[in-house]
C-alpha cells in the first residue's frame, strides 16, 4: 500500500498547471483558517475549505490523464480510479482532524449552546465533504451535469441537519466527529466505485480546457 501512495505522489508532478493549482490549494487553506477565526468555528465554511485545501491533489492527479506518457501507461485505470482518492485521503484526514480538534478546544469549558454549534458545524462539514467526493468520483466525465447536481445538493446537508437531525444528538461533540469519519470512509469509497464505473467514458474536454489551453 505504501509503494503505491508513494506512485500516486509522483503523478501529482505530471498533473496540468501543477504550481497554479497548489497556489489554490494554499488560497483555499489560508481563506479557511481566517473564516474559522473571523466567525470563532460557527460556521462550517473554513473548516470545509479547510479540508477541502487537500483535495487539489485528486484533480492534478486524474488532469495528468490527458498526458501522452500517462495514455501509455500501463497504470492508466490506477491514475483514474485509485490513486486519486489513495492520495488524497490522508490529506483529507488529517486536516479534518486538525479541524475537529481545533473546534474541540473552542467547546471545552463552553455551555451546552456553544457544543451544540460546533458539533452541528463539525456534522455539516463532514457532509458537505461526503458530496464532494461522490462529485469528484463523476465530474470529470460528466462535468456539465455534476456541477448541476453539486449546486442543487451543497445546500442540502444545512437543510436536513437543522430540520430533521435530533437536537441530542449534538450534546455528543465526539460521535458526531465520528460520524463524519464515517461520512468521509463512505465517501471514499463511493467515489471510488463512482470512477471505476464510469472508467470507459473519456474525461470531459470541459474540465481541463482552460488549463490545457495555457499549457
Amino acid at each position: 500500500m505504501f509503494k503505491e501512495l508513494v506512485k500516486a505522489y509522483k503523478i501529482v508532478g505530471y498533473g496540468l498547471a501543477i504550481k497554479r493549482q497548489m497556489m489554490f490549494a494554499v488560497g483555499f487553506a489560508i481563506i479557511g483558517i481566517f473564516l474559522d477565526i473571523f466567525t470563532g468555528g460557527t460556521q462550517p465554511t473554513g473548516g470545509f475549505y479547510i479540508v477541502l485545501s487537500g483535495m487539489f491533489i485528486y484533480q492534478l492527479i486524474i488532469s495528468s490523464d490527458v498526458s501522452t506518457l500517462i495514455q501509455a501507461s500501463p497504470y492508466k485505470k490506477k491514475i483514474q480510479c485509485t490513486y486519486p482518492i489513495l492520495a488524497t485521503a490522508p490529506w483529507m484526514y488529517l486536516t479534518f482532524t486538525i479541524v475537529a480538534i481545533s473546534h474541540y478546544f473552542k467547546v471545552r469549558g463552553g455551555d451546552e449552546e456553544l457544543r451544540h454549534t460546533h458539533s452541528a458545524v463539525i456534522l455539516m462539514i463532514g457532509c458537505f465533504l461526503f458530496i464532494c467526493l461522490i462529485f469528484f468520483g463523476i465530474v470529470y466525465k460528466y462535468f456539465i451535469l455534476s456541477m448541476i447536481i453539486m449546486c442543487l445538493t451543497v445546500t442540502l446537508p444545512m437543510f436536513v441537519i437543522n430540520r430533521f437531525i435530533e437536537r441530542d444528538l449534538f450534546a455528543n461533540y465526539g460521535l458526531c466527529v465520528a460520524i463524519v469519519y464515517v461520512l468521509l470512509t463512505l465517501g471514499c469509497v463511493i467515489s471510488c466505485l463512482l470512477a471505476r464505473l464510469t472508467y470507459k467514458k473519456d474525461i470531459s474536454p470541459i474540465a481541463f480546457k482552460q488549463a490545457m489551453n495555457k499549457s
